[in-house]
């Protein structure tokens, strides 16, 4: 039978344990017995030894714990010790406190010192308790997001808003119009500043229309040094910024794009893919090229020439992208076309379903329908995967 090796590495004594000897602890009444001189070695070889393995914060429960069992300090006491910088609290105490409770009976003398330095650190540390109150109280008050939005877009889209087109009306002047699309991409501004904006809007166009309409009395006396033309001139201003910030929520809803896992493979294949990431004149702006390998039907709009792709794909893959190139589409089933009127045409192929848009594509769309060939370029907007 094997005998079993004792092991020896766990009674090893370290460095520390040879120099410094083991933690200081003292029985009831051991301390006490000692002489004048031998209790003075002994303290401080136990003070010493707390300062080598010690560091400042560690002392700090302990002179805590001593104000609360030996002091008495009340809870509010208690909070303004702990309100001071660990150094300073610790400083002139930190030796007492913490042998007191390795079983070292100080004099009185000593627990008056060290009393002393603590009641004088409790009327430190209340003196920071009022500092903070007083720092909080007068602190400006925090400003939520969506408040934080909404002066956004006060100092920006609505300054622009009132001082083009509400100005005008004050001199009579109803054709001056705004791109909210691109003030709202300069300011910086995301999807949550729509409605904001929106909202004051909506307030001006509601009271014109009750005024068109005679709806209500107040809006048509407000209105009436407004003729019935320029009241409608009014309303066409606000219904294309409608337009605009519909045409935002579909940008920004692009931007965010589909949450889909990356593959390697995929950020691989669109790497060398080339298009146009945002147009301001068609207001219109590139979904995450990544979605396109695996998904079955891609939307892609020429700004250049005006040209509208639809391609699709029967392969069980799906699409696959090779430098600027569509692959895996079916001929037979994609199709493109040149747009008359790509204004129209656009926001029904970014919010339709799939069946509503072959009732476009038969009914609305007159152009030559041609075969593409999966080519993708630098003035190619892409519209959407589905």
């Amino acid at each position: 039978m094997a005998i079993k090796k004792k092991n020896t590495r766990a009674k090893r004594i370290t460095i520390d344990d040879k120099y410094m000897g083991p933690e200081p602890l003292w029985s009831p009444g051991e301390s006490s017995k000692l002489s004048e001189s031998d209790g003075k070695m002994a303290w401080t070889k136990a003070a010493h030894w707390y300062n080598y393995f010690y560091k400042t914060k560690d002392y700090v429960p302990f002179v805590i714990q001593y104000a609360e069992e030996v002091c008495k300090f009340d809870k509010d006491k208690i909070k303004a010790l702990k309100q001071i910088e660990d150094w300073r609290l610790i400083a002139n105490c930190k030796a007492v406190c913490r042998l007191h409770f390795r079983g070292w009976e100080h004099t009185k003398e000593q627990h008056e010192y060290v009393a002393d330095h603590l009641k004088e650190m409790v009327n430190y540390g209340k003196t920071i308790v009022t500092e903070k109150k007083e720092a909080k109280k007068n602190a400006p008050p925090v400003i939520s997001p969506a408040e934080r939005t909404r002066r956004k877009v006060m100092e920006t889209v609505y300054e622009l808003w009132d001082t083009t087109v509400v100005e005008g009306w004050m001199v009579q002047e109803f054709d001056t119009s705004i791109d909210v699309f691109a003030a709202f991409k300069e300011a910086g501004l995301k999807s949550n500043a729509i409605a904001p904006f929106k909202r004051v809007i909506d307030d001006e166009y509601e009271v014109i229309n009750d005024a068109i309409n005679k709806t209500c009395d107040q809006a048509v006396e407000a209105y009436s040094h407004i003729s019935l033309a320029n009241k409608k001139k009014m309303i066409k201003q606000m219904d294309t910024i409608y337009s605009d910030l519909d045409k935002l929520k579909l940008s920004y809803k692009a931007e965010r794009g589909p949450r889909i896992k990356k593959r390697k493979a995929t950020d691989v294949q669109v790497k060398d893919l080339k298009y146009k990431v945002e147009d301001m004149e068609y207001k219109l702006t590139s979904i995450n090229p990544i979605g396109i390998p695996g998904s079955f039907n891609l939307f892609v709009f020429n700004t250049k020439n005006r040209t509208l792709y639809e391609y699709v794909t029967t392969a069980t893959a799906g699409f696959e992208v090779g430098g600027t190139t569509i692959k895996n589409f079916d001929s037979k089933l994609s199709r493109c076309t040149k747009l008359r009127k790509p204004e129209v045409i656009l926001p029904l192929i970014l919010t339709k379903t799939q069946r509503q848009i072959e009732k476009v594509w038969k009914e609305q769309i007159t152009t030559k329908i041609n075969t593409p060939n999966g080519r993708v370029n630098g003035d190619c907007i892409l519209l959407r995967i589905l």
